[in-house]
């Protein structure tokens, strides 16, 4: 079986990943250009036959229409599992850093959030198998490849896989705006996993109860919330902050 990444930056981030590539199309009306030129160099390097096709064909296998005229044709991806998960922050010889996402419907949050993550330095994300965006092409062209970087672990209960991180010592936390205690005076050190809900209700209310810890972040606008992407990243980030003041990555 194979799948297809459209987008200049997923392209070439699939193959600088090493992802078994089969072939690369181009579209024939792709007008050269530094970036272009480099794609068609990565697939040289890596014995990737390329093809001149027309755009429509390009939009057809891409599934979207901000595929830049390029598309790749790779191996299906191979998911990941939590245990893996752990077990890769064990090899990079720092606490785990895990992403959980809870039910987002807009998979260019998803990408987005794989971003993030992947810029953050998570070791993988985790998200349920049925009632949520899945990662699809349009997620990993809005990931601008990150998604090739990062263990991706769909589960069958997000609830579930929670107790289970936390029976190995991962703390789990969400942004909830009613929260009292903000994310910048919390302790987010240590093994954690951080949960984004989705765009319209946020952390599920069973979700929420099995939560270690819930922050809020301090709004000075007339807004009273953040899109999920924008909190997962603040919180993502405030991780990384708080663990380089203290020494552990």
């Amino acid at each position: 079986m194979s799948e297809w990444i459209g987008g200049r930056r997923p392209v070439a981030e699939a193959l600088a990943a090493g992802r078994p590539a089969h072939r690369l199309l181009v579209s024939d009306t792709a007008r050269p250009s530094p970036e272009l030129k480099a794609l068609l160099a990565a697939a040289r390097d890596r014995s990737v036959p390329v093809e001149r096709v027309a755009g429509d064909r390009i939009r057809q296998l891409a599934g979207f229409d901000g595929h830049q005229g390029v598309v790749l044709e790779v191996d299906e991806r191979r998911w990941s599992d939590p245990s893996e998960i752990l077990a890769r922050a064990a090899a990079r010889g720092h606490d785990p850093m895990i992403l959980a996402l809870d039910h987002l419907q807009d998979p260019v949050n998803v990408g987005t959030l794989l971003r993030s993550a992947e810029a953050a330095g998570a070791d993988g994300v985790v998200f349920p198998t049925r009632g949520a965006a899945p990662v699809s092409a349009a997620a990993i062209k809005a990931s601008a490849g990150a998604s090739e970087h990062l263990l991706l672990a769909p589960v069958e209960t997000l609830a579930g896989t929670i107790r289970e991180l936390q029976a190995r010592g991962v703390r789990v936390v969400a942004a909830d705006q009613e929260a009292v205690q903000t994310a910048w005076e919390s302790g987010l050190a240590g093994p954690i996993a951080i949960v984004v809900g989705s765009e319209g209700s946020g952390v599920s209310g069973a979700i929420r109860r099995r939560c270690d810890l819930l922050v809020s972040f301090p709004m000075a606008g007339q807004v009273g919330s953040l899109n999920a992407a924008t909190a997962g990243a603040l919180l993502l980030f405030e991780v990384v902050r708080q663990r380089s003041l203290s020494g552990r990555d």
